[in-house]
């Protein structure tokens, strides 16, 4: 997954065309994710826990998630979808619920070295991240990631991560009270 991001925000930021409605938008993600994404299908797919979905219906869910991080993560493509999208108040709304959690908590990035796991519920990732400092996070829900790391968690030790998390109050009953913690949403391993 990062190398087509990588590959789709360089697209983006050497795009010479200007981009300033919804076709020449659409255009440009043809033109930039698109190839990226149907010539890596297999490969997204594996890492994104998507194989049981025909090939159609995967590439409609890998173009999904990489249009999600790269608004996160490409500045250039961030500015764009907001200067076209922010025009229409009603395509912003679609844009900003798919990017936003339920509980309206948007997506967080952090990337670092997975340094231990706990195989216990609720399964926790403890990453030090590129700051030396050491995160935790909880793993609760599915986050597109290969089997091989699921069914041994261990394998994630030592490996370079990217997360998307958000922040949520999680009650703790030893203290009868709430604590805020970070649940994962997605990891890629690089």
């Amino acid at each position: 997954m990062k190398r087509t991001l990588d590959d789709a925000c360089s697209c983006i930021n050497s795009y010479e065309d200007d981009v300033t409605n919804y076709d020449q938008y659409m255009n440009l993600i043809i033109e930039c994710a698109s190839p990226l994404i149907v010539n890596n299908v297999d490969e997204l797919s594996r890492e994104l826990g998507l194989e049981d979905m025909s090939q159609m219906d995967a590439i409609e869910a890998i173009g999904e998630k990489v249009g999600e991080r790269l608004v996160m993560e490409c500045p250039k493509f961030t500015e764009i979808t907001f200067k076209v999208i922010g025009e229409d108040p009603t395509l912003m709304e679609e844009v900003m619920d798919e990017y936003t959690e339920e509980d309206g908590t948007e997506g967080l990035i952090e990337t670092g070295t997975v340094i231990s796991v706990t195989k216990e519920i609720p399964c926790q990732l403890t990453v030090k991240n590129d700051l030396g400092e050491t995160l935790n996070f909880l793993w609760i829900d599915p986050i597109g990631i290969d089997d091989m790391y699921i069914s041994n968690p261990d394998r994630l030790k030592g490996r370079v991560v990217d997360i998307v998390y958000y922040v949520s109050d999680i009650y703790s009953p030893k203290d009868g009270t709430y604590q805020s913690r970070k649940l994962l949403m997605e990891v890629t391993v690089r």
